[in-house]
């Protein structure tokens, strides 16, 4: 398992055709130690949070992330700038080997992934299943009428786990976009396939200039984790 010595010391080299991602275990890592790698904004931001749980994912996800990016970049973690997209996703102006950065995090439970690769549009996605989620009214309400027939089609005992693969999957294709929920979950249908490990395309109600793959990445008990990207040739590297 990662821990906050390992990614000080580990060298990030970034390429096109690979995409890194790391899992992160909150409990091992001391938000005291972490903030001291976020900018005075992010320190601020920080503090605004009042839920305890958030303020220490926010905190060590982003101090995280500073760190790899830093490492790939091989530049100070107090020179890497975000900027945020018209959704709000997060990017930075620097490139490497004229190749944008890519990256994405997400956070869930005592639980973070992020991935980074170059040039591929990328979103990940990770959810601590709730046994008490009204997924029913959920799934009526975001997913697609494709979604919604093939999950009502299943058992009981089996509805509640596929609804947060499915959600899992949804939330990285729309990540990776950019666009976010303005996209529209409705609009488009990921597999209910209970392993994609190779990559499913994620099928678009309206025309794309991309396609978009989806991936299954990493089994802990109780989560759902998903990866979409737009490149399906890209090998997925897991550092767990």
């Amino acid at each position: 398992m990662n821990t906050l010595e390992q990614i000080l010391q580990e060298r990030l080299v970034l390429s096109d055709n690979k995409i890194h991602v790391y899992l992160i275990q909150f409990d091992l890592f001391d938000n005291k130690q972490c903030i001291q790698y976020l900018s005075e904004d992010e320190r601020i931001r920080a503090e605004k949070l009042k839920i305890d749980e958030k303020k220490n994912q926010f905190v060590i996800a982003r101090s995280v992330l500073r760190l790899l990016l830093s490492s790939a970049l091989g530049k100070s973690y107090q020179n890497i700038e975000f900027f945020y997209g018209e959704h709000g996703k997060p990017g930075i102006i620097e490139s490497l080997n004229n190749k944008p950065i890519e990256f994405n995090i997400s956070h869930s439970g005592n639980y973070a992934l992020i991935a980074i690769t170059l040039s591929n549009k990328v979103g990940v996605d990770i959810e601590e299943v709730n046994f008490d989620t009204d997924y029913q009214s959920l799934s009526k309400r975001f997913f697609s009428e494709n979604e919604k027939n093939e999950l009502i089609s299943l058992g009981d005992e089996l509805q509640l786990d596929t609804f947060y693969r499915i959600w899992a999957r949804k939330e990285s294709f729309i990540k990776a976009t950019g666009k976010g929920v303005a996209f529209g979950l409705d609009r488009f249908s990921v597999t209910l396939d209970e392993a994609i490990d190779g990559g499913m395309e994620v099928l678009t109600f309206t025309p794309s200039n991309d396609k978009w793959f989806c991936y299954d990445l990493i089994k802990i008990d109780n989560y759902k984790t998903a990866l979409t990207t737009c490149d399906m040739t890209c090998d997925v590297v897991i550092h767990a």
